[in-house]
């Protein structure tokens, strides 16, 4: 997906994509809506019609009462044509509107949610391409506003073209081409300068989106302890206050042009100069009615639809801007895989055996695995250990099927993992990452989506925050297990790092207990206090009875539990092995366990002395 083209392309050519897609969203509204443009734009051509025949009938004497009251009569139609059903115009828009944001939100979340893994999340133009989707820049528009703006420009444009024919009718056939010809030509200026405001404030305005970072910054919870213990307040509002002007600055300068106002507004005078004088002379000459001259004057005013409309234009560029990027996102496909993956039912029996793994991050040159080999026996228990960035974790990614390796192959029971069914796969796995969600839901749902496929009984959900260290918490929530897990909601909560850690360990053991065979558990102490931690150890052969187990940690402790110990360095397994025996072999991992036990052996030193 093209950046420029996602960009600039979707602001130009926004427009018709949203009139295409508007009958697969909602049929009935769209022709509803398309029924009540018409009727407003026949009710804005009847009323010059109806204002010059009611003028004719009252000005010439001796005219038939029933002129006047025909006359009358179209005046009431093109009323309620044109006012009288603004109403139900707005409520239908309205309707269509909501059903447009909530169609390309779904196509947004779909189309995200749709490849077997992550990778397009981290792709810049992919990106780019969500956030436009949402709504373009710092003040952006929703797709759904496109609908508004466009049930107010359409029949404006309709009623421009309708009225230049009034005005060649009633007046001269060259009326209509001078005028429209002027409003047209400045329409398309300004339709150009708009569209390089939509461009600016897409994206090419960098000041812009550090702004909308910096503003987001300020008003969101996440980042508000710091601001306020560190004094970074004024900074951020300083910075913002700058970022902000800088980008506007820089926008105006690409869209304000003084000198051609002034060439667009001498056009108009001239070319509408060109037309009234003609008609004077013709009136004083008598040459015109009053009820000719009445609808030529109207007609003639109402041709300025024709160009540039201000506001409503502005608003369907940026509001439907966001519809092609929408759509792209939405047409995003599952992978390349085969359609005929195997089940992934009854795996591992036997083993996952990677090969000659490698694996580079987009936009990284140097590879995180680099030919890395490593069996794991079903049934056993493998800790991953090395340095921050050695690629443990990208192990995990790569067996979870979130990322495809760049190079080598990962078998499961000897057949390819790219040749399993991913969802029957990851059914397979009960997950603990080092980042686990923490899902703004109850506490019950937060456990029970370890199996989302099946019914979440209190039994199963009790036994799983028993083994994960959760149970317990619960009864000091305000509404136990149906407790919200958000302080953005009445009544909901927020819980301490280690609580959360516990309930995403529970998670992990709900799957297990649901089916899935491995457990990957990725620093699954990182927040734990001190008893939590040794309640932890002690349980870890119950916790990875009849699982696969796949361990990584910098806690020796916790490390030491497991069956083999992999050495992860220069993105290949450098040892292998117990831990007596790493130990015994004096390496890469005696070295770390050494520094991480020194503490403890000096201090059991002093302790003897």
């Amino acid at each position: 997906m093209s950046t420029k083209a996602s960009r600039g392309g979707s602001a130009a050519s926004g427009v018709f994509p949203l009139i295409r897609v508007l009958p697969r969203i909602s049929p009935g509204l769209s022709a509803l809506l398309a029924l009540l443009i018409a009727a407003r734009v026949a009710g804005v051509v009847l009323l010059p019609l109806a204002i010059g025949r009611l003028i004719t009938a009252l000005t010439v004497p001796d005219a038939a009462a029933g002129a006047v009251r025909l006359g009358l009569v179209l005046l009431g139609v093109a009323f309620v044509l044109d006012f009288a059903l603004e109403p139900v115009r707005g409520m239908v828009t309205a309707k269509l509107s909501a059903a447009v944001d909530g169609f390309m939100a779904q196509r947004t979340v779909e189309g995200a949610l749709r490849p077997h893994g992550v990778a397009h999340l981290v792709d810049p133009d992919v990106a780019d391409a969500i956030e436009q989707a949402r709504g373009l820049g710092v003040g952006g528009h929703s797709p759904g506003e496109a609908v508004d703006a466009l049930s107010t420009l359409l029949p404006m444009r309709l009623s421009g073209l309708a009225c230049g024919v009034l005005l060649g009718w009633a007046g001269q056939w060259w009326m209509p081409v001078v005028v429209g010809a002027a409003w047209i030509i400045v329409g398309l200026r300004q339709d150009q300068i708009m569209a390089r405001a939509v461009a600016a404030n897409a994206a090419q305005t960098v000041q812009l989106r550090h702004a909308s970072y910096l503003r987001d910054l300020a008003v969101t919870a996440p980042a508000a302890k710091e601001l306020r213990l560190f004094g970074l307040s004024q900074w951020v509002v300083a910075r913002f206050t700058r970022e902000w002007w800088d980008g506007i600055v820089a926008m105006r300068r690409k869209t304000t042009d003084l000198r051609q106002h002034y060439l667009a507004g001498g056009l108009l005078l001239a070319a509408h100069l060109a037309v009234i004088i003609p008609l004077a002379l013709s009136t004083s000459r008598g040459n015109l009615t009053a009820g000719a001259l009445s609808i030529t004057l109207q007609a003639l005013l109402g041709m300025f639809a024709l160009g540039y409309i201000g506001d409503p234009e502005g608003r369907l560029r940026l509001a439907a801007a966001a519809v092609p990027a929408a759509l792209k996102i939405g047409a995003l496909r599952a992978s390349d895989r085969p359609k005929a993956s195997a089940p992934a039912a009854g795996t591992p029996a036997r083993e996952i055996r990677f090969e000659g793994v490698s694996f580079r991050y987009p936009g990284r040159d140097k590879p995180v695995l680099d030919g890395l080999d490593l069996v794991i026996p079903a049934g056993s228990s493998l800790a991953i250990v090395g340095d921050n960035g050695a690629g443990k974790s990208t192990i995990i990614k790569l067996l979870a099927g979130l990322y495809e390796p760049g190079g080598g192959r990962i078998s499961v029971d000897g057949t390819d993992l790219s040749g399993l069914d991913p969802v029957s796969w990851r059914r397979r796995l009960a997950v603990v990452f080092q980042d686990f969600a923490r899902y703004p839901f109850s506490v019950r749902d937060n456990i029970a989506f370890g199996a989302i496929e099946e019914p979440a009984s209190a039994e199963a959900v009790e036994d799983a925050a028993r083994r994960g260290g959760f149970l317990g918490v619960e009864r000091g929530l305000a509404e136990g297990w149906d407790t919200l897990l958000t302080t953005a909601r009445l009544n909901g909560t927020d819980l301490s790092g280690g609580q959360w850690q516990r309930l995403a360990m529970s998670r992990a053991l709900y799957a297990a207990r649901s089916g899935a065979k491995v457990l990957i558990l990725d620093e699954p102490t990182a927040h734990l206090d001190i008893m939590a931690e040794h309640e932890l150890y002690a349980r870890f052969l119950e916790l990875t009875a009849g699982l696969t187990t796949i361990l990584v940690s910098h806690r020796f402790a916790t490390v030491r539990l497991a069956d083999r110990i992999a050495v992860i360095g220069d993105g290949r397994v450098t040892e292998l092995g117990g831990h007596e025996e790493l130990l015994a072999a004096d390496g890469r991992y005696a070295r770390m366990f050494g520094v991480q036990s020194a503490p403890f052996t000096q201090t059991e030193g002093v302790h003897h002395v």
